[in-house]
């Protein structure tokens, strides 16, 4: 409290991003972790049922367990009659809803990054101008004033780096979980390809367009 009550407006404002960015991390986490989880459960199952071409079960995996992977995967499934080139557009047109779902709310992370440190900065200088005027007006005969305002401009300056550094490595990392599970789909939509049109897949690149993209 007495460090909040130091850096004066500024301190109380950083405070607030600092919570939203602990809610917005929990909240992805935890999150992309259930996703990470549905996607290595269809991948392992999928690969038993890819070997007998039951797709009629592998679609009941699928719906056994729902998520971003298994809805991508049963859209490529419910195409498995139909050409690579059909197989291939309805799994991207799913992913195309589905994917962006695992990067929601990451730009708010991300805008929290910046702005609790131009906190700090806006605080160091507000710090700064309260120490210039005191001394400019009052000269060194009011040394507490003096030292009240340097403490707003290091106390803002240390809140919004604790602030943004944790947050930039919450971010990064969350990012790194996106890109892990793009994978992991991108290689089940693979195999998939693969099993069922084994001839047409031989030299092709990987299944999705939207796949790529992310």
């Amino acid at each position: 409290m007495d460090f909040l009550l130091q850096g004066g407006w500024v301190m109380f404002i950083i405070l607030l991003f600092s919570i939203i960015a602990l809610a917005v991390f929990f909240e992805r986490l935890f999150y992309l972790h259930s996703v990470i989880k549905n996607a290595n459960v269809i991948r392992k199952e999928m690969q038993e049922r890819f070997r007998g071409l039951k797709v009629g079960e592998a679609i009941a995996i699928c719906d056994n367990h729902p998520g971003a992977a298994s809805n991508i995967i049963r859209a490529g499934l419910n195409m498995a009659s139909r050409s690579r080139e059909e197989m291939e557009k309805a799994m991207d047109d799913v992913a195309k809803y589905e994917l962006p779902k695992l990067n929601k709310h990451l730009p708010i992370l991300a805008t929290v990054v910046s702005i609790s440190t131009l906190l700090g900065l806006l605080g160091t200088v507000l710090g700064m101008i309260t120490s210039t005027s005191v001394l400019a007006s009052q000269g060194l005969g009011n040394p507490q004033e003096l030292i009240g305002g340097i403490a707003q401009a290091l106390v803002t300056t240390a809140a919004g780096l604790i602030v943004s550094i944790p947050s930039l490595i919450a971010y990064n990392y969350l990012i790194a979980q996106v890109d892990n599970i793009v994978i992991n789909i991108e290689a089940t939509a693979t195999e998939l390809i693969k099993v069922l049109k084994p001839n047409v897949l031989t030299g092709l690149s990987p299944t999705s367009s939207t796949l790529k993209k992310w």
